[in-house]
């Protein structure tokens, strides 16, 4: 008996620690995107509402010696090298996999996955920091443009396994 409780609190426990949501269907994602884009905390994590409050937010949250290094630093080294710390740090927390509404406002800019939202993030507030205009539409499409890049390559690289054509009946069956 102590080992199925044992057992049955370790499943609970791994349960409750997965990294992001999971919802059964749809329609429940949908709903619960719906009420995260309105919530200023979510987690217990404050949500900023836009990038002056969010470049706020990564200021209170850094050391000035890590602001600092992040500054100095080439913005395309810095935005490579901190897209799976800082950028996962943004992604995870500020909701951009499951919604919020700093993801919400990304979204309704164009940045549709949390990778780029990351990068864009990650970019401006560099920008931010150097006092260089965000150049915001341009900033996205570039994002966009590497996306379909990446895209590109992976279904050039990508191998046919096998192709299948069918005649149709004319009677319309299948």
């Amino acid at each position: 008996m102590k080992n199925i409780i044992v057992l049955f609190t370790i499943f609970l426990l791994i349960n409750e620690c997965r990294a992001q949501e999971y919802f059964e269907s749809e329609e429940e994602f949908k709903k619960q995107y719906e009420l995260n884009i309105k919530k200023t905390r979510l987690d217990g994590v404050y949500i900023p509402a836009d990038l002056e409050e969010a470049f706020d937010e990564l200021q209170n949250l850094s050391t000035p010696e890590d602001i600092q290094k992040f500054k100095n630093g080439p913005e395309d080294i810095v935005a490579r090298k901190l897209h799976f710390g800082l950028g996962r740090w943004m992604a995870v927390n500020w909701k951009f996999y499951s919604g919020s509404r700093l993801s919400h406002l990304l979204k309704g800019k164009g940045l549709l996955s949390p990778d780029h939202m990351s990068q864009f993030m990650i970019i401006a507030f560099h920008r931010k920091l150097n006092n260089i205009p965000l150049e915001e539409d341009e900033l996205i499409l570039l994002l966009k443009e590497k996306r379909m890049d990446e895209l590109s390559d992976q279904i050039s690289r990508t191998k046919l396994l096998k192709e299948e054509t069918r005649p149709i009946p004319k009677d319309g069956n299948n």
